[in-house]
């Protein structure tokens, strides 16, 4: 490995784009483990793409991992220890996982002698394009140091919130938060579009009050114009609904709030199918009678 080796990255879904984008932009030398649908835009884009995930490896001394779950991060790591050279390269983990999935991973990576840098993002692919989205980092401060110019271009903005495992439950409370506020903007919307409000009006009156959040600005306008062009795939919130729920259970506690939305989800991916934007949640609102019969 030479020291110009590139940067690896697994996992070219929205987000792996998004981050991919800003490390081509930043001319960072780049190898993608890419699925055969998306390998042409990747290589216009600029990216070098392998052809699995041990050429990866032995080709790169830093591998971002922006897959669907911790399952398949667990799954990755027998074939990253295969192709790493002498010199392991650092890991950093950009999928929302579990703590009990991220901390089974920091033991394997530990054991097969690869720095592990945990940085769930908060943040849509859009947020990530445009620098606005939040790195949550937690794992061993030499290593987010020695990789600190690198998550830097990834995700201007970040975060230190500890030991491995603490940024995971951090994003997951920050999700339950986030989630909650969209639900209520679509509820917000489908009422005041009920009651006869303007639903542009609505919205910019909802932005200077006391009731204004983020959300209004990233989903409000395509609650109103039903663009449901993915920035984040409603599946992907689905699962980490699911993955908060299951939190939770452990910690002995009940979410009433994030239990009713993650129904509106599943009632959304019955209505638009899984890969439609999250914005999408308005219509299991808008159409009542698609809504389960405990929402009814």
């Amino acid at each position: 490995m030479t020291t110009d080796a590139p940067v690896g990255i697994v996992g070219l879904g929205l987000m792996g784009m998004a981050l991919s984008a800003r490390l081509i932009d930043a001319k960072i030398p780049l190898v993608g483990f890419v699925d055969p649908v998306r390998c042409g835009m990747f290589k216009a884009s600029g990216g070098m793409v392998a052809n699995s995930v041990r050429e990866l490896a032995g080709r790169c001394r830093t591998i971002i991992v922006a897959v669907y779950s911790g399952e398949q991060v667990e799954a990755l790591f027998d074939e990253i220890d295969d192709g790493a050279g002498a010199v392991r390269p650092v890991v950093i983990c950009t999928t929302t996982c579990g703590p009990g999935e991220i901390i089974r991973i920091a033991v394997r990576a530990s054991g097969a002698g690869l720095p592990l840098v945990e940085a769930p993002i908060s943040g849509t692919s859009t947020e990530v394009l445009d620098g606005t989205a939040t790195a949550l980092l937690a794992g061993d401060d030499g290593v987010i140091d020695h990789a600190g110019g690198l998550l830097n271009i990834l995700c201007p903005r970040s975060l230190r919130v500890g030991v491995i495992g603490d940024a995971s439950r951090a994003k997951l409370a920050i999700n339950l938060i986030l989630q909650n506020n969209r639900a209520a903007l679509a509820e917000g919307i489908a009422f005041a579009e009920r009651m006869g409000l303007d639903g542009y009006a609505f919205l910019a009156a909802a932005r200077q009050s006391a009731a204004y959040s983020r959300v209004m600005d990233s989903k409000g306008e395509k609650m109103l114009t039903r663009d449901y062009r993915p920035q984040s795939h409603i599946a992907q919130t689905l699962k980490d609904a699911e993955l908060i729920i299951e939190e939770a259970g452990r910690c002995g506690m009940h979410l009433p709030l994030t239990t009713i939305q993650a129904e509106l989800l599943r009632a959304t991916i019955a209505l638009e199918g899984p890969d439609r934007d999250s914005a999408a949640v308005i219509e299991a609102i808008r159409r009542r009678s698609a809504l389960p019969e405990v929402l009814r």
